[in-house]
């Protein structure tokens, strides 16, 4: 499989994973969580898998896919891209990434379910509203990265 179906396969897991209802019962935060930390992780291979693509296309040598967000073999517009982006505190990306960070640490990414007053007083979404939102605009990004590529 091509590094740009593996990335087009990723994202619709993940839309699928964030579609799954997670039911009433005394599972279903558990199981929240582990939908939500399930699409994190898909969003983050399909972040990956479009550096390989990108890096395929430069002929760059294997490269991991933070290491070509912080420092490129080569500048390329592609990559530029998503540095721009990552560098814009609120953006999908940097929030994707944030998130990601969380997903590697010791706690996790999702967490349980707050009381409705400690949810009325935050201004920050919930995971799935995050991941929805970086699965949306990673989307609408990724034709325009392929373009760019197609132009080399």
């Amino acid at each position: 499989m091509s590094a740009r179906s593996r990335t087009n396969q990723l994202l619709y897991q993940t839309r699928l994973l964030l579609a799954m209802p997670v039911g009433e019962d005394e599972h279903a935060e558990a199981r929240r969580m582990a939908l939500e930390e399930g699409a994190l992780a898909q969003l983050e291979l399909a972040l990956a898998s479009t550096i390989e693509e990108i890096a395929h296309t430069c002929h760059w040598p294997d490269v991991d896919w933070r290491q070509a967000l912080i420092d490129p073999p080569r500048r390329v517009a592609e990559i530029e891209r998503l540095r721009a982006l990552r560098e814009e505190a609120d953006s999908w990306l940097a929030r994707l990434l944030g998130h990601i960070d969380r997903l590697h640490g010791e706690e996790g990414a999702a967490t349980r379910t707050r009381s409705m007053a400690t949810i009325a007083s935050t201004s920050r979404g919930s995971l799935a509203d995050d991941l929805q939102a970086a699965l949306e605009g990673f989307r609408e990004l990724l034709p325009a990265l392929r373009e760019t590529g197609m132009e080399w």
